[in-house]
Formats: C-alpha cells, sequence, structure tokens
C-alpha cells in the first residue's frame, strides 16, 4: 500500500477534533470523508444529542450549516497543517456571500454531507471557499465563505 495511502486512512480515522481549533461540545462534525490539497468532504448525523437540536421540529435548523461549512474549512485547514508538522491555526468565519437555503430542517436520523471546496487563499491569510451541504445528493444549502487564518494568534486575540 502507497504510503500516501495510509497517511489519508489515519487522518480519515482520527477524531474530527484532531484537525480543528474547537473543544466539545462545540465540535458538530462526526467525520471527515474525503479530502484533497483543496477540497474536503465530511460528515454530520443529526440525533437529539446533537448541538442545536430542536426537539419540537426533530430536527436542526439550516442555518447552522453555515457553522459545518465553516468547520469544513477549519478541518482542512488542519489537515494541512497536520501533513505539514504544524500545529492547527486559528481561524475566523468574516463572512458569506450569498447563502441559499434550500430545506429549512435538518431531520434526526438523518446523516449530512458537507463538501468545502478552496477558490483561492492568499499569503496573508485571507480565503474563499464554495461550499454545500447535501443528503443524498440533495442540496441542502449551499454558500461561498470567506475566512481568515492566521499564525499569529496573539495578535489577533490580544494575549502577551
Amino acid at each position: 500500500m502507497h504510503t500516501t495511502s495510509i497517511k489519508k486512512e489515519t487522518i480519515l480515522a482520527a477524531p474530527v477534533a484532531d484537525f480543528v481549533p474547537h473543544s466539545d461540545p462545540m465540535v458538530l462534525l462526526d467525520r471527515l470523508v474525503d479530502f484533497t490539497d483543496n477540497s474536503l468532504t465530511a460528515e454530520v448525523d443529526i440525533q437529539p444529542t446533537s448541538r442545536f437540536f430542536i426537539p419540537a421540529v426533530k430536527g436542526i435548523e439550516s442555518w447552522v450549516s453555515i457553522e459545518y461549512m465553516a468547520q469544513a474549512i477549519a478541518a482542512l485547514a488542519g489537515v494541512k497543517a497536520h501533513l505539514a508538522g504544524e500545529p492547527v491555526k486559528l481561524g475566523f468565519l468574516l463572512g458569506t456571500r450569498k447563502m441559499d437555503i434550500a430545506s429549512p430542517l435538518m431531520l434526526a436520523g438523518q446523516s449530512y454531507q458537507i463538501h468545502i471546496e478552496e477558490l483561492y487563499m492568499d499569503d496573508s491569510g485571507l480565503g474563499a471557499f464554495s461550499c454545500s451541504v447535501t443528503q443524498d445528493d440533495t442540496i441542502i444549502s449551499e454558500a461561498k465563505l470567506n475566512v481568515f487564518e492566521s499564525d499569529d494568534t496573539n495578535q489577533l486575540t490580544h494575549n502577551e
């Protein structure tokens, strides 16, 4: 088996928390499914114990999908950092351009796929990603997200 394949399998088997700068209960993605140099697919299983679950509607409102998309972007950055032997960096969601929500809810008992693809990432840490959340190839939401990643977390958080 090729070394790259083994490394990829190891990453895909690892907890998502290894690649995102979040701690429980805010790690919302359940697993990484696939990644390339500029894209990543993750999944989330909607359950009554899921963060943001609303029992009255038996699901999660689809506006939460923007956070799933942002965490998938963070996971791609974390995978890249891991492969380079570097620590996971802090990143920020700056905003979105044209978020479309096709379905108001993500329902309990369903798995949803989060797909992100890097459109650009410049040397300053500014980037843009094309993102979607789907369920069995049905689009739930889509957006273009603008993000910022920095090596200097002290400057960003005003820590001395």
